[in-house]
């Protein structure tokens, strides 16, 4: 059993410090946010760049923030639609404002730095949803701008984050295109030379992004070798170790495990993890995101009673906005094969088929799609495996 290394966490441009305002500048307040997405705090996050908001309405600052946080939710569950409005609304902003030949902002240094990330946002967002030619062109836009603001001010560090993200997506356009045609954003052209050392610079550099930069790169590089898979792994360590109460970064980590087959570790790191002091606040989706791993990896092993346990401790509702797609997809899957596995061939049926229905109303990973497909035809066998039919789902 191979769980696709493509899983569905595509892209974070930022994630989760003092007080909240004991900032007092907009560079401060900026810090402050970013370090509590980096956290995993997003209400707290919020809150500031609301603060940000009602000191310059017209510094693009707070549009620019806002928008890393909206694209970092995107990543998370990229099927949501209640940030749509608005982050259309502060791109086309953001742009207006970067654009202006006489601003008054207090912080438009590099307006070419401003107008890039907001079509770069732009190029993401169309390509999520599916409008490749509109996402090419503003991923083209981006790029422009990006290059003009690094030759502006050659020591702008984060600009060759947003551009080695931009490059290593369109030099590796088509084998990703096969897999994710309905998530992939499109920028038409690349550069393999600065893309990955451009997000190393970040990453070395004492820029308030060097860590976002350090989980894009692990993200990119969970596709790799095995050397690289066990590079992104050692990226995730620092993370987690830096901000252990950001649950986001335990999953990932755990899924890079998975997806490498290595289930014996992801049950050790997911029990070591769930028994330390920063599982204490988890909240109850990241729980039981935890334990549809949990439970892959007792399947992964052939432990079937343990999967069975595990599956049904997990209480998720597709009709619960925080869910996203791609748990409820693989806890279906999990059901369906952990049912077929203990006879209930209509049990299975039925898992394989509420993923159909979910691939219907948002993007679900095809390479569940296809496995729910084929094992619609003829029911999952684990060889060797034995079970406790009374376990039944």
């Amino acid at each position: 059993m191979k769980l696709s290394r493509f899983y569905p966490f595509i892209l974070c441009l930022s994630l989760f410090a003092p007080p909240l305002f004991a900032a007092t500048s907009i560079v401060e307040l900026m810090q402050a946010g970013n370090e509590q997405r980096l956290r995993g705090n997003f209400e707290q996050a919020n809150a500031i760049q609301q603060k940000i908001r009602e000191i310059d309405p017209e510094d693009p600052a707070s549009y620019a923030f806002n928008l890393n946080t909206l694209v970092t939710e995107l990543s998370w569950e990229e099927s949501q639609t209640r940030f749509d409005e608005e982050l259309i609304s502060d791109a086309e902003r953001l742009i207006a404002l970067c654009e202006d030949e006489a601003p008054s902002r207090s912080s438009v240094d590099n307006p070419d730095y401003y107008c890039g990330q907001a079509h770069f946002v732009l190029s993401y967002f169309n390509g999520i949803r599916g409008n490749y030619i509109r996402s090419g062109r503003h991923g083209s836009t981006a790029i422009a701008h990006l290059e003009a603001a690094l030759s502006e001010d050659p020591d702008l560090i984060r600009a060759k984050m947003y551009l080695g993200i931009g490059y290593y997506y369109a030099d590796n356009l088509p084998a990703f295109i096969k897999l994710f045609s309905k998530v992939l954003w499109f920028i038409p052209s690349g550069n393999s030379a600065k893309s990955l050392p451009y997000l190393r610079e970040v990453m070395a550099s004492d820029d308030d992004f060097s860590d976002v930069a350090r989980y894009i790169y692990a993200t990119l590089l969970i596709n790799g070798s095995e050397s690289e898979v066990a590079d992104a792994l050692s990226e995730l360590e620092i993370l987690i170790a830096r901000y252990p109460e950001n649950a986001r970064f335990q999953l990932r980590y755990v899924s890079v495990l998975l997806g490498d087959n290595q289930y014996a570790k992801t049950l050790d790191r997911i029990q070591r993890y769930m028994a330390s002091p920063a599982a204490a606040q988890l909240k109850q989706i990241d729980a039981d995101l935890m334990n549809i791993w949990m439970a892959r990896a007792y399947l992964g092993l052939g432990k079937i009673e343990q999967a069975v346990r595990v599956q049904k401790s997990i209480k998720l509702d597709a009709d619960n906005s925080v869910v996203p797609a791609w748990g409820l997809a693989w806890y279906e899957l999990t059901g369906g094969q952990l049912s077929d596995l203990l006879g209930n061939r209509q049990a299975a049926i039925a898992s394989y088929e509420r993923i159909f229905l979910l691939n219907e109303k948002t993007f679900v990973n095809p390479a569940i799609v296809d496995q729910a497909r084929m094992l619609r035809q003829s029911p999952f066998t684990l060889p060797g495996s034995t079970i406790n039919q009374e376990q039944a789902l």
